[in-house]
């Protein structure tokens, strides 16, 4: 929803006030940072009228006499707010950032974005600590009370990671405004073996629309052209599993054209993605939040939640027989001197065949 009240207030060209982005979803964040620079940028002295504001570095009366100068030669000014997470913010900052937030001039944008990373969202998702009669003690400063005191004078804005469907659309118009044909299953494909992430996904249609000959692309150019992204793959092929989807599992594997050597590493990284999915099936059901699993897990409060999603109608048997079976593999494979793929194929079967009888 906040997402589409800076789409209206941009159309409307409404955007004096405080803003902050935040969210894993870089590209979309940085799309709609250009769109607010753009309104001082193209003033005759953009230097005057688009400051920084260093949190971490500059003091409060810098930014309070930022605020108040007027703009120059123009209708409008921008204060970005930067380095605001490696800010010491105490209790007296974050008063005094309350106190400008609450009076910013009509001619004034402020705008502080938060980059993504592990420490950030655990600033921001840091678990409650609570006195001795288990009270939750409210915390008087930090990253999160500064977003707390956006949330109250200002918009924030969370920019999640896009819905395959909506990245197919998205690689689809790209393509379309090149004028580069291409065959129905390749948006699929580019996603599949590329990832999600947008800054990739834009260097590799950049790439294919430069191999662009006037023949229509194939799933095996993307194959060809474009870098493979793994990482992701290995959680797709167990959320495939576990959905008793063997047919794309296998396909996701197949993708990753792995050798001998590597299978190794690949049962390796399945078993990971495994525990994790495990141990958040477990703190979920005992009634643990994600706050608490971003610490366990150490990963961003994004990936936790896909985690949490792909575990949420899953039986917990099920993940503790996964791990078990590819420790079996493991072992085969390391054992083993006739076909390993075989010894991957009847560990993805038996996975794909838990709780049915035979």
């Amino acid at each position: 929803m906040s997402l589409d009240v800076l789409k209206t207030r941009i159309k409307e060209n409404k955007l004096s006030g405080l803003f902050m982005f935040c969210g894993p979803e870089e590209y979309t964040k940085d799309y709609y940072v250009s769109r607010i620079r753009k309104t001082v940028d193209s003033s005759p002295l953009p230097e005057f009228n688009h400051i920084f504001f260093n949190a971490s570095r500059d003091s409060i009366s810098d930014l309070e006499d930022a605020v108040y100068s007027l703009p120059y030669m123009w209708e409008s000014k921008l204060i970005e707010i930067t380095d605001i997470e490696s800010a010491a913010l105490t209790e007296s900052d974050i008063e005094d950032y309350a106190r400008i937030f609450s009076e910013i001039p009509d001619y004034l944008t402020v705008l502080c974005v938060l980059r993504s990373s592990e420490a950030v969202d655990k600033k921001l998702n840091a678990e409650p600590k609570k006195d001795a009669d288990g009270n939750e003690i409210v915390p008087k400063g930090g990253l999160k009370v500064f977003k707390k005191t956006v949330t109250e004078f200002g918009l924030v804005v969370e920019f999640e990671n896009e819905r395959a469907d909506k990245l197919s659309t998205w690689i689809i118009r790209h393509f379309n405004a090149k004028g580069v044909e291409f065959e129905p299953n390749v948006p699929k494909e580019i996603l599949n073996t590329c990832g999600t992430d947008m800054y990739i996904l834009q260097g590799e249609i950049e790439k294919l629309s430069i191999v662009y000959d006037g023949r229509p692309l194939k799933a095996s150019d993307v194959r060809k052209y474009c870098c493979m992204n793994s990482d992701y793959k290995y959680f797709d092929i167990a959320n495939a599993l576990n959905r008793r989807d063997i047919v794309t599992a296998k396909r996701i594997f197949d993708s990753l054209d792995l050798s001998r050597e590597e299978l190794g590493l690949a049962v390796g990284f399945l078993a990971k993605n495994y525990a994790q999915m495990l141990h958040a099936k477990t703190a979920i059901d005992s009634g643990k939040g994600h706050d608490v699993l971003v610490k366990d897990l150490k990963k961003s409060l994004w990936a936790v939640k896909n985690i949490a999603a792909s575990v949420s109608n899953i039986d917990v048997g099920l993940l503790s027989y996964a791990i078990t079976q590819l420790s079996v593999a493991d072992m085969k494979l390391k054992s083993y001197s006739g076909d390993p793929w075989k010894i991957l194929e009847l560990a993805f079967y038996r996975i794909c065949s838990y709780g049915r009888k035979a």
